[in-house]
């Protein structure tokens, strides 16, 4: 799949997320509290190409998710999505070479990704933590699709939830348009860790530093490996995995894993 923007070599000015890069870590903040996060087309395509820059950046090696305010995302903003001219354009960003979706702007990032959800997750919202390799939540926070309730159906939230859960709680959820709380979400899988409110930080921090700990050229190579696997035909699938296999194990990380490993000393990873 090719990506939006042509080749990325830096970060933008951005209206409504903000971005932070520290160490190998790089952290995309959804700031539209105000609306509840809610996102608009123009939102969407500062996130996409925040996450293609995470992504072409061999420097970085893991992506943070978070929000501020009460309300991690409640959706699209269905004002500006029935009324474009209400959406605040960003000239900054490049135009994109075809439609921008969430789902597969987060499809193309071949790197772990955390969301860390300390509040609400509501409609279309569902798309950033379906999208990220880890959700680490809240108590407190709740899960819902009230699509059905405003005559629409979560389309895209369904194509993305069935690669995560079962098919009949993909429905359930969808055409009850219910509220689930944390507990239950972790039960059926939507969310990968629950945390107390007080302790989600070291929660997160603890995974990030899990994930920097191992190769990140491995990591890279195994997502593209997952993301690739439903293209290919059933008897192409081991011929194309033991080629992935092959590049893998001659890298310089592979090499310096080895190493480490008979030095019996941490490795140094340079991500290639």
């Amino acid at each position: 799949m090719k990506p939006f923007f042509d080749k990325i070599s830096r970060i933008i000015p951005f209206h409504f997320i903000k971005t932070e890069k520290e160490n190998h870590l790089f952290k995309i903040v959804l700031a539209r509290p105000e609306k509840r996060n809610a996102f608009t087309p123009t939102m969407i395509a500062e996130i996409a190409f925040a996450l293609q820059f995470a992504n072409e950046n061999d420097d970085i090696w893991c992506v943070l998710l978070e929000a501020e305010g009460t309300v991690f995302c409640a959706g699209m903003d269905l004002n500006v999505f029935q009324n474009p001219d209400l959406d605040t354009k960003n000239e900054n960003l490049p135009i994109p070479n075809r439609e921008i979706t969430i789902g597969d702007a987060f499809s193309m990032l071949h790197k772990p990704s955390i969301a860390k959800v300390e509040g609400n997750v509501l409609a279309g919202g569902f798309l950033f933590i379906c999208g990220c390799t880890f959700v680490v939540a809240t108590e407190n926070a709740e899960f819902g699709l009230p699509e059905v309730k405003r005559g629409i159906f979560p389309m895209q939230v369904m194509a993305s939830l069935m690669k995560i859960m079962p098919q009949r709680k993909v429905l359930e959820m969808c055409i009850l348009g219910k509220n689930y709380s944390s507990k239950e979400a972790f039960e059926i899988g939507l969310i990968t860790h629950l945390s107390r409110k007080e302790n989600i930080e070291n929660v997160c921090n603890l995974l990030i530093d899990s994930i920097l700990e191992n190769s990140p050229f491995a990591i890279k190579k195994g997502l593209e490996a997952y993301s690739e696997l439903p293209n290919l035909k059933e008897n192409e699938k081991h011929s194309y995995l033991k080629n992935q296999l092959s590049e893998i194990r001659n890298s310089a990380d592979a090499k310096e894993g080895i190493l480490a490993f008979k030095e019996k000393r941490k490795p140094n990873w340079g991500n290639f």
